[in-house]
């Protein structure tokens, strides 16, 4: 019994011993991936019929962490980002139904606080502005797709906004979720799907969660 013990005890201290290092060190780089979950709603939209559909899409990429003092961390990303959007709504009295989706690379700022739990476990709040380049963009409306170049046309390619969120380090994985506002039109003035929008007296900003497993190394 006393060697199951001392067994046990030796591997609690070595799975101790890595992630505590993990959490001390100034600097960490890691991987990470996860889903969003975009839509197009206003905020005066909430709790209304269809204010929950979203467009299920993933991210990928990169992040690098700098620990300051008091709990403080600085986060840049480098990901690779899906979003989009189902719009349904009336022109002329008949039924429009809008669809697009885009790629696009993001590169978010996290300024984290949080409190480390025996250099293990450290959950943590955080504020994300983040600006970003759309590489393309694909859709349709009353279920005919759209050219392609005629899409990217009207795109506004760049993108900028600002997320909030929470997460938590346990050993070195980091799990986070984060909801991100655009805070620029998608589309330029003018173009089908700028006017599909205004038609609908919506919005063309995205909004929506991100949800993420990060590894560090």
């Amino acid at each position: 019994m006393k060697k199951i013990f001392s067994i046990l005890t030796l591997a609690l201290l070595f799975a101790v011993v890595p992630a505590s290092a993990q959490l001390d060190k100034g600097f960490n780089f890691g991987v990470k991936a996860g889903l969003n979950f975009t839509n197009m709603s206003n905020p005066s939209d909430a709790f209304k019929e269809g204010f929950m559909k979203t467009y299920t899409g993933f991210n990928a990429g990169m992040v690098f962490n700098f620990r300051l003092p008091l709990g403080f961390e600085i986060s840049p990303e480098l990901l690779y980002v899906q979003s989009g959007f189902k719009a349904e709504g009336e022109v002329l009295g008949l039924p429009l139904t809008t669809r697009y989706n885009s790629g696009s690379l993001r590169v978010p700022v996290n300024l984290q606080w949080g409190i480390s739990i025996l250099n293990v476990v450290k959950p943590y709040v955080v504020v994300s502005p983040y600006v970003g380049a759309v590489l393309f963009g694909n859709g349709s409306i009353l279920g005919a797709d759209l050219n392609q170049e005629t899409v990217n046309e009207y795109l506004n390619r760049f993108q900028y906004g600002i997320g909030v969120g929470a997460g938590i380090y346990v050993w070195r994985f980091q799990v986070s979720f984060k909801w991100n506002w655009d805070l620029n039109p998608i589309f330029k003035e003018g173009g089908n799907f700028s006017e599909a929008m205004d038609s609908m007296k919506g919005t063309s900003k995205f909004n929506g969660g991100e949800l993420s497993l990060a590894f560090f190394f």
